[in-house]
């Protein structure tokens, strides 16, 4: 079981697979040794006692390889809200994902999922628009969709609908 420190006063959106708080990692790094392990780290607010090591031989698209992971303070870019990037999750996305080194994340895991349900509602209406053969269902779907596109500021013109 992982251990976590709380934090009192500060509360982070809650991501599904490691929860709201910083996670311990049994390591010890000063903090001369986090800084060191990635270019970015002096200028943001991390758990020094959640740093874990980084496999380098994993990492893509990197000049300047990270050698640990810490858990970082971000705020989201929709709501404005603090959550953390935890370590583990850098981890996955540099070395299983491949994602570029110095990408970092900018949305909290509830607006990640708000807009992934945007882009299926999108290619759900896309799938049915282009359907010149649909059914009573699938015309009664396809007005769902269109009308919550809508109601979220995707669609702007309600003819579009109403000739559904």
């Amino acid at each position: 079981m992982s251990k976590r420190r709380k934090q009192p006063n500060r509360l982070y959106v809650d991501h599904p697979r490691f929860g709201n708080e910083p996670i311990l990692s049994g390591y010890q790094y000063s903090k001369e040794e986090i800084e060191r392990a990635h270019w970015r780290y002096s200028s943001l607010e991390y758990f020094p006692e959640t740093a874990i090591p980084a496999n380098m031989d994993r990492q893509e698209y990197s000049i300047y390889p990270r050698s640990l992971y810490v858990d970082i303070v971000e705020h989201c870019e929709e709501c404005h809200r603090a959550f953390i990037f935890f370590a583990k999750e850098q981890q996955y996305w540099f070395e299983t994902l491949g994602f570029w080194i110095d990408a970092h994340c900018t949305r909290c895991c509830d607006c990640r999922r708000k807009d992934h349900e945007i882009k299926g509602m999108q290619r759900k209406y896309e799938a049915l628009v282009s359907n010149s053969d649909r059914s009573e269902a699938e015309s009664r779907e396809l007005k769902q969709v269109a009308l919550e596109l809508y109601q979220l500021g995707y669609i702007h013109n309600i003819e579009k609908i109403n000739r559904i």
